[in-house]
């Protein structure tokens, strides 16, 4: 289950850029995926018994408010990054926010730093260096998109980190969800375009980013977690970039040369060394 959780949320560059290919831009993308999304997650809590009510408007609008800004922002910088940036270059930035989460934790939160995160840490942005090394400066607003994302979702997964205490995991996603639609629906409103998808094509993919990951994904990675607990779910979670770039080669012809190659290796052996004992796991990434 969580390995179908991974390949659920590894699809999501892939899909985003068959959307772009379809003349859609990335606010609409995200607007109608978070939009759908939010009302199946919705549903699904109503109908498990997870309402707001049973957790009181209180802690439900804090959690609406890191929709609003932390997991729209990150969101939007991300499928951003994604109109210019190859897809498995993307994701593999992106993969950088474990070790971001570890700094803030361990700076704002007290969070562990021993010599096994330290060691992480150091492998991580080693294989980022290498990563965004040989890419030209031309590509520099897409790269500063792609790094505001990680850092974005480490703020989102920090900040949930004490909101979701206590909640039902579904109707927590919901509600960010939820609040990540009103801000991109808004700033779609404001900056257009504001068409609906035009074709078939468009539409099925925009449902497809909707449910796979934020719906399908999801719930199976809640119950893959039940199974087989949080720690070795986030471990097997690592496979998300994997699928991501095989998609990415054999959909998108990517390419990475054999530095980004080296990075990408030492990026997901780093968020291997940072989830292993680790006492809290780090959700995976779900743009």
């Amino acid at each position: 289950m969580v390995v179908a959780s991974a390949s659920a949320f590894g699809t999501i560059p892939i899909l985003a850029k068959f959307a772009y290919a379809e003349g859609l831009s990335p606010l609409q993308v995200l607007a109608y995926r978070f939009l759908i999304a939010s009302v199946g997650l919705a549903a699904i809590a109503l109908a498990t018994g997870q309402g707001p009510a049973a957790i009181g408007w209180k802690r439900s609008l804090p959690l609406l408010g890191v929709g609003l800004f932390l997991y729209a922002g990150m969101a939007g910088t991300f499928f951003g990054a994604l109109t210019v940036l190859p897809a498995s270059l993307a994701e593999l930035i992106a993969y950088i926010y474990p070790a971001l989460v570890a700094i803030g934790a361990w700076a704002f939160l007290s969070g562990e730093m021993n010599r096994r995160v330290a060691l992480a840490l150091v492998i991580s942005f080693a294989g980022l260096a290498l990563l965004v090394g040989t890419i030209e400066l031309r590509v520099s607003l897409a790269l500063l998109l792609a790094f505001a994302s990680p850092v974005l979702y480490a703020g989102y997964i920090l900040a949930s980190e004490r909101l979701t205490r206590g909640v039902p995991a579904v109707l927590a996603s919901a509600l960010v969800h939820a609040g990540a639609a009103v801000t991109l629906l808004a700033v779609l409103l404001v900056v257009g375009p504001r068409a609906l998808p035009r074709t078939v094509p468009a539409w099925a993919i925009v449902a497809a980013i909707a449910l796979l990951p934020s719906m399908f994904g999801i719930s199976l990675l809640l119950a893959g977690i039940a199974r087989v607990g949080a720690t070795r779910a986030a471990i097997l979670s690592t496979l998300e970039p994997v699928v991501t770039i095989a998609l990415a080669i054999a959909l998108l012809g990517d390419r990475l040369n054999a530095f980004q190659a080296l990075g990408a290796v030492l990026v997901l052996a780093a968020v291997l060394l940072m989830q292993w004992r680790r006492r809290q796991a780090i959700p995976p990434f779900e743009p």
